[in-house]
């Protein structure tokens, strides 16, 4: 059972987070619209999660969370703030608030927190009795591998300056929590990161989102309505899924980039805009503006950076870390219920393919915590196919004598191996030669033996 407390000042603020959140059985809550009762409720009481309002009359969620922070140096603390209040929120989470939730929000947005609030919770705990550390988690971003290590540090470089950047990957690898991550760590954060998938509204909608409209544009138009354009002006614009937008829309855009200037659909009125644009795809921009379905001149100025996130399949020892964070994520929306993963099913996790990626990943442990009989996730619970265990024994290789078997096998290994780190290093022999274990001389004694092409 989970002790939550509920703070504000207003009673149907605090009567509908009580409606949404006694849809949980395992959640206990206590709420309380006096802020006085407030401090002395999380001064005398460890809650396993505290969400209450910013702004109230006469005490503040500052002051909630530094009575709970000077009390239970662990407690938890989820902020509640309007539009006016971002700027505070901020400074509430640098203080050591866990999170802040935009009025107005949803249900999901809600419980999302709260979940992610209590997945941290427990990690802390299990890592704790264990005396170590498993996995390295940057703004939400779970991994384990130098690939990521090595992709985080180039966000951390570039997140500062002002320039637009193109984020390209797989569907499913992470690409807003990329583009989320260089907003938090950039000079605008304080301001809003406003998302937007370029293909989930019909081309005549998208144009009033991103721009607004005047009273009277068009039909229903029954008030004027700013876009996300200005809601998000000094902050962080995400385009997502930039290569599905139409080149109607693209030439709009582009207009916008090159002026910093917007203007409502039906009027006449020009609004300057001051927006850092991050976009992202799992398409091949370079062969779109080849096949004229993409802007040249549009491309290049998204791509003033680009940052590749590569699939979940060429960073292996990133998949047992974010497969555990998400059952430690299911096992805190179901009272906390302990499962882990047997050796077998670990095995299996680290050997699949995961075309879908990291989205791919989550649904299967979703699957297997709801299909696993006890504490343990067997191999039998993953709706992995056997046969992926034997890809190893491919071409009849299990056929031929046991000499040739393993010469053949060993071909394989060090061809596929050595291709991977070379690829991975850039064509650079000497950082191969490092990541391998191995000497110069002996990277290159492979690449002759095996006729490897490689660009330096």
């Amino acid at each position: 059972m989970k002790n939550i407390l509920l703070i504000d000042d207003e009673q149907d603020m605090l009567d509908s987070l009580h409606k949404l959140l006694s849809r949980k059985p395992q959640y206990k809550l206590s709420m309380t619209t006096d802020g006085k009762r407030a401090l002395e409720l999380v001064a005398s009481k460890k809650y396993d999660l505290i969400i209450t309002d910013l702004k109230m009359n006469e005490v503040s969620g500052m002051d909630i969370l530094q009575k709970a922070l000077n009390t239970f140096p662990d407690s938890t603390v989820i902020m509640i703030s309007g539009y006016g209040t971002i700027d505070t929120s901020v400074k509430a989470m640098r203080e050591g608030a866990f999170d802040f939730i935009e009025k107005p929000f949803t249900s999901k947005k809600l419980f999302d927190t709260v979940n992610r609030a209590f997945s941290q919770n427990m990690d802390k705990a299990t890592l704790s009795e264990k005396g170590l550390s498993q996995k390295k988690d940057s703004f939400g971003i779970i991994y384990q591998s130098k690939q990521m290590e090595e992709l985080l540090n180039l966000v951390r470089k570039i997140a500062s300056g002002n320039m637009n950047i193109l984020v390209t990957g797989e569907s499913g690898t992470g690409k807003e929590l990329i583009a989320r991550a260089i907003h938090k760590l950039s000079k605008r954060s304080l301001n809003p990161f406003v998302p937007v998938n370029c293909g989930a509204l019909p081309e005549n909608l998208f144009e009033s989102e991103l721009f607004g409209h005047e009273r009277g544009a068009f039909t229903g138009a029954i008030k004027t309505k700013p876009g996300l354009l200005e809601f998000a002006d000094h902050g962080t614009f995400f385009l997502d899924e930039i290569g599905d937008l139409s080149l109607a829309m693209q030439i709009k855009l582009l207009r916008m980039l090159e002026e910093r200037k917007i203007r409502r659909v039906g009027g006449q009125k020009e609004i300057s805009i001051d927006v850092r644009i991050i976009a992202a795809t799992n398409k091949d921009l370079k062969k779109a503006v080849a096949e004229k379905q993409f802007r040249e001149d549009l491309f290049y100025r998204l791509n003033a950076m680009e940052i590749n996130i590569l699939p979940l399949r060429e960073r292996p020892d990133d998949i047992l870390p974010i497969a555990k964070h998400f059952l430690a994520e299911f096992c805190c929306q179901n009272e906390g219920a302990m499962i882990r993963f047997s050796p077998e099913a670990e095995k299996a996790l680290k050997n699949h393919p995961w075309n879908g990626n990291v989205r791919e990943l989550q649904n299967m442990v979703n699957r297997a915590f709801y299909l696993c009989s006890n504490s343990v996730i067997q191999r039998t619970d993953l709706p992995i196919p056997m046969e992926r265990e034997n890809a190893f024994f491919e071409d009849d290789i299990i056929n031929l004598s046991y000499k040739n078997a393993k010469e053949s096998l060993l071909e394989k290994f060090e061809v596929e191996y050595l291709t991977h780190h070379i690829k991975q290093n850039a064509g650079n022999i000497s950082r191969t030669a490092e990541s391998c274990g191995l000497d110069r001389r002996s990277i290159h004694r492979l690449i002759n033996k095996y006729n490897i092409i490689y660009e330096e």
